[in-house]
């Protein structure tokens, strides 16, 4: 017999996930899985790779049955014998966040490990917890499945409960029935707090599941990437996640190394394209960087087919890391993800707590951090682009994530002490949430009055979580120190885009309440340019090592903000073009410039396209002979009618990439 038909009998003799006889060679290096049809002589790995595929020698002894590790029978020996480590996790779970950490970087790490004490008990404990939560995380973010959870209605929950009554004593019905999250009954007083869930399809009519688009985007991004791809993934969560964290790094990484191919393609693809921004920051990577907008364009279709095909958690996710996505162009497509995201968050009950739900530890820690995230992005994008916020505090219950939330296992000092500064940014996008619910109350039906005791409301708010926060926090967003942890940079400018907001806020109704003729005449005027001169300051002070980490592309219209601010005050004073605002203001063009250059920063691009060219138009016209206010300004409007509305008005548009940017 010749070694095709021995191959051929080989392949057809070896069944779907066979652990009696291995897979081929190529596979096995690949880390891939190696499926095979009788028709081929090859797996259908090597024939999409085109490479030679290869079996190792069958060998004839009978292989020792599978052994469990000692490390899980041990762990499973605490489990039995400790009544209470079976809710290691929930029993730490919940933690202020005024109780996150104190001190510096270093003792918020000692802090942690103190919480562990016995190491080598929690060792083994964590060791299995974190096999199990890879396990239950290729479900999370798994394209696969026919079926989506989706939230039932509050008005219909007693329908439903009835319905599942019956269903679940009538043959068949189980598979049909609605669920219900809360371990206990809940009562009657606490009906709106019950959570159930239907059981829907998860793909369109006519969809199956081999029908998947966004997996051959995905694989074109890989063969650019090609030897890259681990090291990009380590980019990812050593610059973006480690700030912004959407995932466990450990467990993400472990899956990814195992089950890549079950993990979302769209997620996969957008994750690869977020992190090449970071390309020129990996000292291991050699090769060329692929077209950043090429990649980003399979990306996005890779998204859409998911969101048309089998839209669930992954895909919440996937929008996520799009949005954040650098460089940041399309501000109505980002919109309209977000949007969609919100959508499907809903639907699928990410803003209800999952407290006392039966479902796993890390799911919960993982859902409330998802659902955070969600949030922070609504805030700070209605902050960005002028739209009124999706998500309103009466809607959802959902606990302010805590440091077991996002590192249940523990981390490095330098892990900790980022996601501190993230938890304590969450905390701070709760009080623009009450500021933004200010501005956008354009109901005539219950107007908002414009006091000085809602003024003084509003300042109290900011104040309160000010004195909130631990002292090394407070430290970083008071005055700027240790800029260089990951993310602290970025949550400092979110603090100065808040305060300039709650500024400009008070501005508006001082003015009103008073009546003034003259911004000037009002004490807000000098308050706000004094917030607006900290975020010039702060931009001034950062490098490279500070730009290295993630910032969150909406903070871009921050600076952009204050930049117009300080040029809507120099065009409001008697002399423009020799006016400390107009000075203040091309100090941050220059430095923006400068970062832009040396860096690569696009997070500069928005401030110098929109305010670049107004301060050299001012700057000019205050060397003409003639430098009357009426005529500048009537100067102005003529060879620029934008630009006068532009920087006059609040807020301010901005002309982007084909289409007007509100920020």
């Amino acid at each position: 017999m010749d070694s095709g038909s021995t191959s051929r009998i080989h392949l057809e003799e070896r069944p779907y996930r066979s652990h009696l006889q291995p897979a081929c060679l190529p596979c096995r290096k690949r880390k891939s899985r190696c499926k095979t049809i009788s028709s081929s002589t090859k797996c259908l790995t090597c024939e999409s790779h085109g490479t030679s595929c290869v079996f190792p020698p069958t060998e004839d002894k009978e292989r020792p049955k599978n052994r469990l590790n000692h490390r899980t029978r041990a762990a499973r020996r605490i489990r039995n014998t400790s009544s209470g480590q079976g809710n290691y996790l929930e029993h730490n779970a919940i933690r202020s966040p005024s109780n996150i950490s104190t001190g510096s970087s270093s003792q918020i790490y000692a802090a942690t490990q103190a919480r562990y004490s016995n190491r080598n008990r929690s060792a083994i404990i964590n060791d299995a917890q974190r096999e199990d939560h890879s396990s239950h995380l290729v479900t999370l973010l798994g394209e696969s499945g026919n079926d989506n959870s989706h939230v039932v209605s509050p008005a219909i929950v007693d329908d439903s409960e009835v319905l599942h009554s019956y269903l679940a004593t009538s043959p068949g019905g189980r598979n049909r029935m609605s669920k219900q999250t809360d371990h206990q009954s809940p009562s009657v007083s606490s009906r709106r707090g019950r959570v159930l869930f239907n059981s829907f399809p998860r793909r369109p009519l006519g969809v199956s599941a081999d029908q998947s688009p966004a997996f051959h985007k995905c694989e074109l991004i890989e063969k650019f990437l090609d030897h890259d791809l681990e090291e990009v993934v380590n980019m990812f969560f050593t610059h973006a996640n480690i700030c912004f964290p959407i995932f466990d790094a450990t467990s993400f990484k472990r899956t990814f190394t195992n089950h890549r191919r079950k993990i979302s393609p769209a997620l996969l693809s957008n994750l690869y394209a977020n992190s090449l921004v970071y390309w020129s920051k990996s000292s291991s990577i050699t090769g060329r960087c692929p077209d950043v907008r090429f990649i980003w364009v399979q990306a996005n279709e890779a998204l859409m087919a998911e969101i048309f095909l089998s839209p669930g958690l992954s895909t919440v996710i996937t929008i996520v890391l799009n949005i954040c996505g650098r460089p940041s162009t399309s501000i109505f497509g980002n919109g309209g993800m977000l949007g969609i995201a919100i959508s499907l968050s809903h639907a699928l009950g990410l803003h209800r707590d999952p407290s006392n739900w039966d479902i796993p530890p890390s799911e919960k820690s993982f859902r409330t951090r998802v659902w955070w995230l969600i949030v922070v992005l609504d805030r700070w994008c209605s902050l960005a682009y002028g739209t009124p916020l999706h998500i309103h505090r009466a809607q959802h219950d959902v606990p302010l994530p805590t440091l077991q939330d996002i590192y249940p296992h523990g981390g490095t000092s330098i892990q900790l002490a980022a996601a501190s500064i993230f938890v304590s940014w969450v905390s701070l996008t709760e009080v623009l949430g009450r500021l933004l619910e200010h501005i956008y109350h354009v109901s005539k039906a219950a107007t908002l009055k414009s006091t000085v005791n809602e003024n003084l409301q509003l300042e109290i708010i900011l104040t309160e979580w000010e004195e909130s926060l631990p002292e090394d926090i407070r430290k970083i967003v008071m005055r700027g120190t240790d800029l260089s942890i990951p993310g602290a940079a970025n949550f400092r400018l979110a603090y100065l885009a808040v305060k300039l907001l709650l500024r400009r806020i008070q501005l508006d109704m001082d003015m009103s309440e008073r009546h003034y003729e003259s911004e000037d005449m009002s004490q807000y005027n000098i308050y706000s340019q004094r917030a607006a001169e900290e975020i010039v300051l702060l931009i001034k002070e950062l490098d490279e090592s500070h730009l290295s980490g993630f910032w969150i592309p909406v903070n871009a219209f921050a600076i952009t903000s204050a930049t117009t601010l300080l040029l809507r005050s120099s065009l409001r004073s008697k002399d423009p073009a020799h006016s400390p605002p107009l000075r203040i203001a091309k100090d941050m063009i220059a430095c923006l410039r400068r970062l832009q250059q040396d860096s690569g920063w696009d997070l500069a691009d928005n401030c110098i396209a929109s305010c670049g060219d107004v301060v050299e138009k001012i700057e000019a016209h205050g060397n003409a002979p003639t430098t009357e206010p009426t005529t500048y300004l009537q100067d102005m409007l003529d060879n620029d009618s934008f630009a006068l509305d532009d920087f006059l008005l609040d807020p301010v548009y901005a002309f982007d990439d084909g289409c007007w940017d509100l920020s």
